[in-house]
């Protein structure tokens, strides 16, 4: 698969990130309907209902996790454990064989432990890690190296940025995970114009909480776009 996308390539890609938009405003509508039973599993299930419902596949399985889980692996399989605290909603779907790849993390509150909005600290480390994955979108740009790219946002993370445990991100296409890998340790390859990549830094503390935050780029004449358009500011359920 080429690293660099033609005209037609990018088109599939840009359709398949608005159908993953569209399937996000289904998700969060759903969950706002009837929280009260909804499991990791549930939410996944309804994922790929939604993807079906199109005629199409998911890119990958989707991934669904939550709570103290989600602080402590990258991609675990989802669970019969009820949505709350923060969970973690990554997926994407093929559409003419070319793929998209979105991470949103929302906020769904604890009526059990007395949780309504999520504490000051919770929301202040959101918003740090917000604004670290749109500084790598606005700096991003051809010839840029992408350990540069990647060093750049980890530092911004301060210090948290220990708990940045993988890659910044990767090449889409007809694969979801191709070159270039986007990390400090690959000095070797730069951005080109018309790659297609994600940007996706994440925040994993153990035994409490994950976060992560992830859109399909391209990589333009003058910088970086975002395909996925789904809101990145905290959704919170209730």
């Amino acid at each position: 698969m080429p690293l660099i996308k033609n005209k037609e390539q990018i088109d599939k890609i840009k359709k398949a990130c608005k159908i993953t938009d569209a399937i996000f405003i289904k998700i969060v509508k759903y969950l706002r309907k009837d929280l009260r039973c909804c499991t990791e599993i549930q939410l996944r299930d309804f994922i790929l209902e939604q993807i079906k419902k199109r005629g199409l596949e998911p890119s990958f399985p989707p991934i669904v996790t939550c709570g103290k889980k989600a602080g402590g692996e990258i991609h675990p399989q989802s669970t019969n454990n009820k949505l709350q605290g923060f969970a973690i909603i990554d997926f994407g779907v093929i559409y003419e064989k070319y793929m998209s790849d979105m991470t949103r993390t929302i906020y769904v509150a604890c009526p059990s432990l007395n949780k309504g909005q999520p504490p000051k600290e919770e929301k202040e480390i959101y918003s740090l890690m917000l604004k670290s994955q749109e500084l790598g979108i606005n700096i991003a740009s051809p010839d840029m190296y992408c350990a540069d790219l990647d060093e750049i946002v980890r530092n911004s993370l301060g210090k948290y940025k220990k708990y940045f445990i993988h890659t910044l991100g990767h090449g889409v296409g007809t694969q979801i995970h191709e070159k270039p890998i986007i990390y400090f340790k690959n000095t070797k390859d730069k951005l080109k114009e018309n790659m297609i990549i994600t940007i996706e830094p994440g925040i994993y503390i153990k035994n409490k909480y994950g976060i992560r935050i992830e859109d399909t780029c391209q990589i333009i004449k003058k910088g970086c776009i975002a395909l996925t358009k789904s809101t990145k500011e905290l959704i919170v359920i209730e």
